[in-house]
């Protein structure tokens, strides 16, 4: 793994993870996958209530759902090859909201 794929696949691993862990969503799609484990929001999609269970604490936690998505990328990369296009649109908006913030 050079060092630019290793880059392009730790931007794609905080970004999906910043999606799925911080954000609402297109259409609340991560606020509703998230409510499909337990997990409550308030009126400002604040998380309110988060059960214990395997998947509500990694929907909860960025750490958490980082190592799953970094091991996720990991052996995409390693079975195929090809996946690693898919994290690169990721990275480049990990950038971009990086620099805009």
């Amino acid at each position: 793994m050079s060092l630019l794929e290793f880059i392009v696949l730790a931007l794609a691993t905080w970004r999906i993870s910043s999606l799925f862990v911080d954000e609402p969503g297109p259409f609340r799609i991560f606020i509703r996958i998230r409510e499909l484990t337990g997990i409550t929001h308030d009126m400002d999609d604040n998380v309110v209530i988060i059960p214990d269970g395997f998947l509500p604490s990694i929907l909860s936690c960025i750490w958490c759902f980082g190592f799953w998505a970094g091991l996720f990328w990991t052996l995409m990369f390693i079975f195929v090859p090809c996946w690693f296009y898919f994290a690169l649109p990721l990275a480049l908006n990990a950038v971009a909201i990086k620099l805009q913030r």
